[in-house]
């Protein structure tokens, strides 16, 4: 189960890169027809999400100073780009955390995935951290950059080659 765990949330990082690999940078922060959440936006709110879900594996955060903010779950995306990081930044950032949740995810107790979830909110949804870090690694990621390709639709692009 891991081994497909960790190979899905590979995949979704490959459609990340490819979802933004032909979008400049003016691109990246547009908001076309009323798409609120752009690739600047999407790509920041996984990295910070990744963050969160490596600090439930027990991994010390590595999110950017003020991510947390700009990128929160609620927040308001902006059509500023001064207000994020670089396409290559957010890919870096992305990249890092995929690779240290999957490091951390192969090598944790399988008992670990049935323990509580210690998010009591989150936890009406996901009882347990397994359930939780599969939503993360998987549909979560999905669920935006499935945005990313509406976003792309809005903007008159192709569709991305995978």
């Amino acid at each position: 189960m891991v081994q497909q765990l960790t190979y899905v949330y590979g995949f979704n990082l490959r459609v990340a890169r490819a979802m933004v690999d032909d979008l400049t940078p003016e691109q990246m922060v547009e908001q076309p027809h009323g798409v609120v959440n752009h690739p600047a936006w999407s790509l920041g709110h996984l990295v910070v999400v990744a963050d969160w879900l490596g600090r439930l594996l027990g991994l010390e955060s590595e999110v950017a100073d003020g991510w947390a903010t700009v990128f929160a779950t609620g927040g308001i995306p902006s059509n500023d780009a001064s207000r994020y990081p670089s396409k290559e930044e957010l890919l870096e950032a992305l990249a890092a955390q995929h690779a240290r949740n999957s490091a951390a995810i192969e090598a944790i107790d399988p008992a670990w995935f049935d323990t509580p979830n210690p998010d009591e909110k989150r936890r009406q949804r996901f009882p347990t951290v397994g359930d939780q870090a599969v939503y993360l690694m998987t549909a979560h990621e999905m669920l935006h950059l499935g945005q990313v390709a509406a976003w792309r639709r809005a903007m008159g692009l192709p569709p991305a080659r995978r």
